[in-house]
């Protein structure tokens, strides 16, 4: 039942017309990972051994249900962003400056989606910490996507600074990847625990 819902998307993923592309696939990943983290607070609300906890659970219920929310916007925001990039790609040489500002549009954006994909990694420590412990593969999860996600859009916003000229906001940008990425290492192995056999 539920691969016959997901099949219009990944058709119109596949569709070189519409042009989805990765960054929309890490705003579905991300979606997907706050519903997982809402999944896991519904597992654990009304469960007596975390009845202590409970007003926590409620509270990162709610971050994941607006996290949820904005980065659904990814989607549609980052099929605008590609389409501006190939158009502006057609007129570089006629018009550079036009061109410069729409990579670093480009940039811009995907460093928000990294952030967001922090931010999504950040919350899921929490509920690791005091959620069911039942589901403990489902943190391990959220954690292995979560990582995923911030290389993922590390990887757009280099993409994209390749194409612009200016080395004093290049190196600046590249500073504030690395400080993420680094966190963002922390965080999953504080999520993962001792994971493997």
């Amino acid at each position: 039942m539920y691969c016959e819902k997901l099949k219009p998307i990944l058709e119109d993923l596949e569709n070189k017309e519409i042009e989805l592309a990765g960054g929309c696939v890490v705003g579905m990943v991300l979606a997907e990972l706050n519903s997982l983290i809402k999944y896991i607070c519904n597992l654990t609300i009304g469960k007596k051994k975390y009845e202590n906890v409970k007003d926590e659970i409620i509270k990162i219920k709610e971050d994941a249900d607006t996290l949820k929310n904005e980065v659904l916007q990814i989607i549609d925001e980052d099929k605008k962003i590609v389409e501006e990039i190939l158009d502006g790609y057609k007129i570089r040489h006629e018009e550079p400056f036009k061109y410069q500002n729409v990579n670093k549009k480009a940039v811009e954006f995907c460093m928000e989606v990294t952030k967001k994909s922090l931010e999504i990694l950040k919350l899921t420590n929490r509920i690791s910490k005091i959620g069911n412990q039942m589901l403990s593969s489902d943190f391990k999860i959220c954690g292995f996507y979560g990582l995923a996600s911030v290389e993922a859009s590390i990887v757009n916003v280099k993409t994209n600074l390749d194409s612009i000229e200016d080395e004093e906001y290049k190196l600046d940008v590249r500073l504030k990847c690395l400080k993420i990425y680094n966190e963002a290492q922390i965080i999953q192995k504080q999520i993962l625990g001792d994971y493997m056999f």
